[in-house]
C-alpha cells in the first residue's frame, strides 16, 4: 500500500467516524469523550477555556448560568474594520476536515466554525490577510463536497478566517441547512 493510499484510507475512516459521532446522542458523545480522554477531562476543558477569547469565555459563563462579574467592554465598529461581535451571519462551531490551497501549496486542517460568509480554519501557519484561498470540504450527511474560493480576512496564532467569495445560491442553501441543524 502506498503512502497516498494509506492517507486516503485514513481520511475515509476519519470521515466515517465523524459521521458516526455526529449521529450519536449527546450523552453517548460525552461518554465516548470521557473514554478517549480517561482522567484528563478536566485538563482538556481547562485548555479549551484558556484557548478561548475573552468574549467566548463570557458567552460560556452565560451559557453555564453564571453571568460575568465584570461588564464586558463595549465594542465599536469602524468602517474600515470588521468585528466578530458584529457579524452579519450566525456561526456554527464544528470540526470539519478540509483541504485548502494558498500560494500554489495545498494544506490540510480543520474548520472549527462556519457561516454562510466564511470559516475559521485551525492552523499554526501564518498567512497574510488578503491572500486567495481555494477551500474544499465535505459536510456531514451531505454527498457533494464544497469547493469555495475566498480571501484570508484575518490571521492569528490559532488559525485564520476565510471570507467566501462568489458563493452560489445552491451552496448557500446547503450551508444554511447545515448551520441550522441542531446537534
Amino acid at each position: 500500500m502506498t503512502a497516498s493510499e494509506s492517507s486516503a484510507d485514513k481520511f475515509g475512516i476519519t470521515a466515517r467516524l465523524f459521521n458516526l459521532v455526529s449521529q450519536m446522542p449527546k450523552g453517548r458523545q460525552l461518554l465516548l469523550l470521557k473514554q478517549l480522554l480517561g482522567q484528563k477531562v478536566s485538563s482538556r476543558l481547562y485548555k479549551l477555556i484558556v484557548d478561548m477569547t475573552e468574549a467566548q469565555q463570557i458567552v460560556l459563563l452565560e451559557q453555564m448560568g453564571h453571568a460575568p462579574a465584570v461588564e464586558s467592554a463595549v465594542n465599536t465598529l469602524h468602517l474600515d474594520e470588521s468585528d466578530t461581535s458584529m457579524r452579519e451571519q450566525p456561526r456554527k462551531p464544528c470540526l470539519i476536515s478540509a483541504s485548502y490551497k494558498i500560494h500554489d501549496h495545498t494544506y490540510k486542517s480543520y474548520i472549527l466554525d462556519i457561516s454562510i460568509g466564511g470559516v475559521f480554519i485551525e492552523s499554526s501557519a501564518k498567512f497574510p490577510v488578503g491572500k486567495d484561498v481555494l477551500l474544499r470540504f465535505l459536510l456531514l450527511n451531505q454527498q457533494q463536497p464544497f469547493t469555495l474560493s475566498g480571501k484570508i480576512a484575518w490571521s492569528s496564532s490559532r488559525g485564520f478566517g476565510v471570507k467566501f467569495e462568489n458563493i452560489d445560491v445552491h451552496q448557500s442553501d446547503r450551508l444554511k441547512s447545515f448551520i441550522a441543524q441542531k446537534e
